[in-house]
């Protein structure tokens, strides 16, 4: 497909989703951030519920929501004030939720007419409210949309601008014939894994502490199904952490290219193989294989292996900086392409080549 196309359509990730990402993600916890801020210099001052009120929204599905507003009667520094708000958090929930309980507690100060603390923002003594703290659940329920939308939005410019990206579709003897280095870095999807774990948690935890929130209020049910979910994001962390050791164990190995017809080249490695292994391990497994894969198409879940040739499979020793290697693959057509793959200290690499011709 032309880049043009590719570029349209990577763009329309590139602006949704950032914009998803802030209006429900960033700007929130913006929000819960600057009000926790300002509330460390209020002042606590003691006043009666003026006027209290739970206001219900309805959805277009007739799902009714709740809203706790309240006012309240109060003097600071001789000045008497009538004003402020029951809770910086002003979104409406459902029944049995944060906002619910904010209102029983102060409908019961008001039917006793008794004194509540409200917190005063001394340099606006108008600006005052009952509840300050911040409520975890409604940022729980914003990071998700802060991490995952805003990093595919970054990930779609990062895209966009490879497409873009000078000789990014010159061929393998081109750049020999200029005299250019063809350096290729490995790829061991350890980043992917990370970001999938990443937005399974951040997914995960809102719905546990929902159903936590449940169980306490009914009593054990099938709400407690969804503790599965977090149990399975920890074994998403753990084996993110297990990648990124292999990864650091192994290092970052660079794959250059330095002829055709036979294809010749090397593996260098940085830091030389078994350096941050123990020092008794002087042989090291090392495995490379070199193939040509056809691009996925629909229907498929991963590319299609067309022609496969062992090149490395067996002990290496420790200190070894780099390795050669020889072969002769067959010319790729439309749509194929040649793979380098390494496997060293439980870490996998793949190295995607350029078209030779």
């Amino acid at each position: 497909m032309d880049r043009l196309p590719l570029t349209l359509i990577a763009l329309v990730f590139a602006i949704l989703f950032p914009l998803v990402g802030f209006l429900f993600g960033l700007q929130p916890l913006y929000e819960h951030g600057q009000n926790w801020w300002r509330s460390r210099t209020s002042v606590a001052v003691a006043a009666r519920v003026e006027t209290l009120e739970r206001a219900e929204h309805l959805s277009r599905k007739r799902i009714a929501t709740y809203r706790t507003k309240a006012t309240f009667r109060y003097t600071f520094e001789g000045r008497q004030f009538v004003g402020g708000q029951a809770s910086f958090y002003e979104t409406p929930e459902l029944h049995g939720g944060f906002q619910d309980q904010l209102y029983d507690e102060l409908r019961i100060s008001q039917q006793r007419q008794s004194l509540v603390d409200i917190w005063v923002d001394p340099s606006h003594p108008e600006r005052a409210v009952f509840n300050r703290t911040l409520n975890w659940e409604a940022a729980v329920w914003s990071l998700p949309f802060a991490l995952l939308f805003n990093g595919l939005g970054l990930a779609a410019w990062g895209y966009i601008l490879n497409l873009w990206r000078p000789g990014r579709n010159k061929t393998m003897a081109d750049r020999l014939r200029e005299g250019r280095q063809i350096l290729i870095k490995g790829a061991d999807g350890t980043a992917l894994l990370f970001v999938f774990a990443l937005a399974w948690n951040s997914f995960s935890w809102p719905f546990a502490t929902i159903a936590l929130e449940h169980i306490r209020a009914n009593g054990l049910s099938l709400a407690a199904i969804a503790f599965l979910f977090p149990i399975a994001g920890l074994g998403l962390i753990l084996l993110t952490w297990l990648q990124f050791r292999n990864r650091w164990l192994a290092g970052r190995p660079v794959l250059e290219i330095t002829g055709l017809s036979p294809l010749r080249g090397s593996i260098h490695f940085s830091p030389a193989i078994g350096q941050r292994s123990p020092p008794l391990e002087l042989m090291h497994h090392v495995s490379i294989s070199l193939r040509l894969v056809k691009g996925v198409r629909s229907g498929q879940k991963k590319p299609i292996k067309i022609w496969e040739h062992c090149l490395q499979d067996g002990p290496v020793a420790r200190g070894t900086k780099v390795l050669d290697f020889v072969a002769g693959p067959p010319r790729e057509r439309m749509g194929e392409q040649l793979e380098l793959v390494l496997e060293l200290a439980g870490a996998n690499y793949s190295f995607h080549l350029p078209r030779s011709r």
